[in-house]
């Protein structure tokens, strides 16, 4: 793998002052070498930062030209296309920091060619039309601006072109970077324009797609296919017993990678601190390799400063189990923190992800299974599940699973402990469990064909089944499993399963032995808590209508008014 090296050796502390605090270049003398000296990842956040100040003049116009082409790689392009809108801005910037620098002639398109000509041609081509004037026809000009009528028109210094750009911000962007490279190079102004007129777009971004492919992958953002064998489990046992590797090609990564804030959990970092000060640069190195490996095996955008923290959340967090695995394989051993930092030095901390995304797998795949044997799941995975147990099925499915927060509506967080995982594992669990007691017939035998009939399905649940079929069997002379409840039923429910507005004992009775004959009693508790609550608060809270329910103020219940299609379509042919 190719590696990126530093243009120059600068303290690595003063580095960290003007990454965390990009501002503070404009007070530092050594500015113009420590910017050529900034990692790929902390320029382009820095970049970020200096844009929304206005203050890319700090920055800029100091940067190599690897830095710039990370810039653009990174937060240029979406997915596999280039973002024109971003790319002409980034443009711009470059153009108009080089000139307030007082650069000498030449320099900007030095720069150019530097980077890649072919990007420049690229993010200026979309919407530009160029007509070459002929210089010996006097009517050539004024037809070529008849043309360009409803666009905005620009005349070359040099006379040989009429440029046409759409009258926006995007267009006049076009505008001003040629303007900026003709007054750098007359003669390279021309060429550039005369490569937009003769540009194949498919050809070149194809091109640019190559080139940048293997950038990012200098960089640890590998192609997906190579990517996801990140997620491929390593047995703690194995890892444990295995022979020490080759690092010695982590020594030559750029210093970026020791930039990077690698501090994890506890268990880390000890691990980390019983390591040699060249041991721990080495690692750290590895640690930012490591970070955009979790980025590419997600298909994450790489430039995405929220992403990149994400994955570092990850990264740190599945790192913090493998080392507790790592632990369960040497039991009572006398140096844990020591052996734990001599097991990282000889497989490196990728392996150590692998091993600690063991446990994460085991729990995707609980997740997955259960998602393909139960109707837990209608427009997406866990739908059908109520509250905790949907978001945490949703979560486990993953390419990389988290904890759903149960706190927080739609929120996970990476798994940070196997007690964690522990606690997954036992939310997945009684999501099955309550799968059976909706749909087998030692639970309460609810027919899946149920779902297909439901005017909303999307906002149906199963607790909506358990607590329609409860109150169905509790009614008198009721013969099927399960049917939607009318006014009468629920005004009987109302009057008969409550008791001083707590449900009646035999309903609690039959749910526990429903639970008990699929085998569930160790979840008959946390069940009954979630869906006997319910019912109770959703019976106490029916409306009246005079003697008759509301249906339509029903909730977490199957009425008739919630398979009213069904039943207009059906009916007639009943019997």
């Amino acid at each position: 793998m190719k590696i990126p090296v530093t243009p120059q050796a600068v303290d690595v502390d003063e580095l960290r002052q003007v990454i965390d605090d990009p501002l503070a270049l404009e007070r530092r003398d050594d500015a113009d070498t420590l910017v050529p000296a900034l990692p790929s990842a902390s320029f382009v956040r820095m970049a970020r930062i200096l844009r929304d100040e206005g203050r890319l003049d700090l920055l800029l116009p100091r940067a190599t030209a690897d830095q710039l082409i990370a810039l653009l790689d990174l937060d240029a392009w979406v997915d596999e296309r280039i973002d024109n809108t971003r790319a002409r801005r980034w443009l711009v910037a470059i153009g108009e920091s080089w000139a307030a620098a007082d650069k000498p002639r030449g320099a900007l398109v030095e720069l150019m060619y530097a980077m890649d000509p072919e990007f420049w041609t690229f993010a200026l081509l979309a919407g530009t039309r160029v007509i070459v004037l002929d210089l010996e026809d006097d009517a050539a000009r004024d037809q070529a601006y008849d043309e360009l009528a409803e666009l905005r028109a620009w005349e070359t210094p040099d006379g040989f072109f009429i440029i046409g750009v759409p009258d926006d911000e995007m267009g006049r962007a076009v505008l001003r970077v040629l303007h900026r490279v003709y007054d750098d190079d007359l003669g390279q102004g021309r060429r550039l324009v005369l490569s937009i007129e003769a540009a194949l777009a498919s050809e070149i971004e194809e091109t640019l797609l190559r080139f940048r492919s293997g950038r990012l992958a200098d960089l640890g953002f590998v192609q997906w296919q190579d990517a996801v064998k990140l997620f491929r489990p390593l047995d703690h046992r194995a890892a444990a017993d295995a022979e020490p590797r080759d690092f010695r090609w982590l020594s030559d990564v750029e210093l970026g990678a020791s930039v990077s804030n690698l501090r994890g959990g506890e268990l880390l970092r000890r691990a980390m601190a019983r390591m040699t000060d060249v041991e721990h640069g080495v690692r750290s190195r590895e640690f930012l390799l490591l970070v955009n490996e979790v980025i590419s095996a997600q298909r994450l955008p790489p430039g995405d400063e929220s992403v990149q923290q994400r994955a570092i959340d990850q990264t740190q967090a599945t790192l913090g189990l493998g080392l507790e695995l790592l632990l369960q394989a040497r039991p009572g051993h006398p140096e844990p923190d020591a052996y734990l930092a001599e097991r990282i030095a000889a497989i490196g901390l990728r392996d150590v992800f692998r091993v600690g995304y063991g446990a994460l797998d085991k729990l995707r795949r609980a997740a997955i299974a259960l998602h393909r044997s139960m109707r837990i799941s209608l427009d997406a995975v866990g739908s059908l599940l109520d509250r905790p147990w949907g978001p945490a099925v949703a979560a486990a499915v993953r390419w990389y699973p988290e904890l759903a927060l149960e706190s927080t509506q739609g929120s996970s967080r990476p798994f940070r402990s196997l007690a964690d995982v522990a606690r997954a594992t036992e939310r997945i669990a009684e999501a099955g469990a309550l799968a059976a007691l909706t749909y087998l017939d030692r639970g309460y035998g609810v027919e899946p064909v149920w779902l297909a009939r439901i005017d909303e399905p999307t906002k149906l649940t199963l607790g909506d089944l358990l607590h329609t079929a409860i109150v169905h069997t509790q009614l008198p002379g009721h013969t099927a499993r399960f049917a939607p409840l009318g006014p009468d039923d629920l005004a009987w429910a109302h009057a008969n399963l409550l008791d001083g507005g707590v449900l009646v004992e035999r309903v609690a009775r039959d749910f526990s032995a429903r639970c008990d004959a699929l085998g569930l009693g160790r979840y008959t508790k946390v069940l009954a808590d979630a869906v006997l609550t319910r019912l109770r608060v959703e019976l106490l809270a029916l409306e009246f209508d005079g003697d008759r329910v509301d249906l339509t103020r029903a909730g977490g219940l199957v009425t008739v008014q919630s398979v009213s299609m069904w039943l207009t379509v059906d009916a007639p042919h009943k019997d």
